[in-house]
């Protein structure tokens, strides 16, 4: 495959052999604008304003007296021009304006107090009721039954089947105030001459003081002797029973 030859003489990549004018070109652009910025000024004319300079008066003070009389009916004239009770002597004559005069629809009028009006005459209602008097009608008293007093109950324990046999002659609990018997029950461990050695609460109730005499009361119960086992288990719940009319 043939190549072309570079249409350069010396074979350079870069043309390092061209110069660069644009330096120049710059130059002749900032030139053109500072003739450009200068001309202004001579087409336009800066103009500075000027105060205007008011004309001084000299004013004159007079010292006036108070205590001679022409003097002080000066002071008082001139203050009561100062408060609009003397007009100037100037604005005496009046010049007639070309224009018509305008008078409001209020010209002449006068701000004056409205008469008060006389009090409205009370008028005193017969009142239909007061803070004494009955408005309801009598109420007839409702009878009442009489409360029947509910039977005495005595709590008692209650004996498993396995301890049946050896039960103790009395089963009653007195002078312990227990609300929820059925929710307490005892796990016991009978020895062989009757007596409680373990008493083992399963359930409780909230009172403590009735827990413990519920539990020394459990602990007094005497079984019936047993000379086959040495020591027998059972349970004991509890629960109220109405007692016997005498």
């Amino acid at each position: 495959m043939s190549t072309k030859p570079h249409p350069t003489a010396h074979g350079l990549i870069f043309a390092w052999d061209v110069r660069d004018h644009s330096l120049w070109r710059l130059v002749g652009a900032l030139v053109l604008l500072m003739a450009a910025m200068s001309g202004f000024f001579f087409i336009f004319s800066i103009v500075h304003p000027v105060t205007q300079r008011l004309p001084v008066t000299p004013q004159h003070v007079i010292s006036l007296d108070p205590r001679n009389p022409a003097e002080l009916a000066l002071i008082h004239r001139a203050q009561d021009r100062s408060f609009a009770l003397l007009s100037d002597d100037d604005s005496a004559s009046l010049v007639e304006s070309p224009l018509l005069a305008f008078h409001p629809s209020f010209d002449g009028h006068e701000i004056k107090l409205r008469e008060l009006e006389p009090a409205a005459t009370a008028i005193h209602q017969p009142r239909l009721f007061t803070a004494a008097a009955d408005v309801l009608p009598p109420v007839p008293r409702r009878a009442v039954d009489p409360v029947v007093a509910p039977p005495a109950a005595n709590l008692h324990a209650i004996i498993s089947p396995a301890l049946s046999k050896r039960s103790p002659a009395s089963v009653e609990l007195g002078g312990i105030k227990l609300t929820q018997p059925t929710r307490v029950q005892f796990r016991v461990a009978i020895g062989s001459a009757g007596q409680i050695i373990t008493a083992l609460p399963l359930s409780s109730v909230e009172d403590a003081d009735v827990m413990r005499q519920l539990h020394a009361a459990v602990v007094a119960l005497r079984f019936a002797p047993s000379a086959v086992q040495p020591v027998e288990w059972g349970e004991i719940s509890f629960r109220w029973e109405v007692a016997a009319a005498p």
